[in-house]
């Protein structure tokens, strides 16, 4: 799974039901060593090599699933090591995790008008936000312009307002590049270890 990274949440399906928990403690191409929680020790040590299994992971896309055997048994480390396969492929109506904020950031109009906006929530998708006395149209392109001390360097995308309600708006970014997406989505998990 490509979308996996160390410390995503982990969650492993026996073929009998069975249900233990996990993070990823470290992965290779074409294995996954998965550090397994204190409260399943015990049903973990049931699992047995070529066991097949169905894995749940919690990634910055959303939670990705996998049909996966068991390569080495539970360790002296309280690891697991399984292989890496594909994310079985799923629609969803989210693809990125969103979490709240209360960064300021600025929008710049089409006729090149810039408003400071309060940020409701965020994802590497868009973000919703709030303004005082100004509005915006539904599908109206402008440019979102997110504040340097947040994000490392400051970030410029094309946008799209797509959700209006109050005075609140929601826009998608366009044209993100994956570099910025990352730096995004790394705002988001600071945010949410916060929690």
């Amino acid at each position: 799974m490509k979308e996996i990274r160390k410390n995503h949440i982990v969650q492993l399906l026996t073929s009998d039901g069975i249900k233990i928990d996990g993070i990823v403690f470290d992965y290779e191409s074409d294995r996954v060593s998965v550090l397994i929680a204190y409260d399943s020790l015990i049903l973990a040590q049931k699992i047995n090599e070529l066991d097949e299994l169905m894995v749940s992971i919690n990634t910055h896309l959303g939670v990705k699933k996998m049909k996966s055997h068991v390569i080495c048994k539970l360790n002296a480390n309280n690891c697991i090591v399984i292989e890496n396969n594909e994310a079985i492929p799923i629609e969803q109506k989210r693809e990125f995790v969103r979490v709240l904020s209360n960064i300021i950031f600025k929008i710049e109009k089409t006729d090149k008008k810039i408003i400071e906006c309060y940020c409701i929530n965020i994802s590497a998708g868009g973000i919703a936000f709030c303004v005082n006395n100004e509005s915006f149209d539904i599908n109206e392109d402008v440019k979102i312009i997110l504040p340097e001390e947040e994000f490392e360097s400051k970030i410029v995308s094309s946008a799209q307002i797509i959700k209006h309600y109050d005075n609140c708006f929601v826009a998608k970014f366009s044209n993100l590049s994956s570099y910025d997406e990352d730096r995004i989505m790394k705002h988001v998990f600071k945010l949410i270890a916060q929690k």
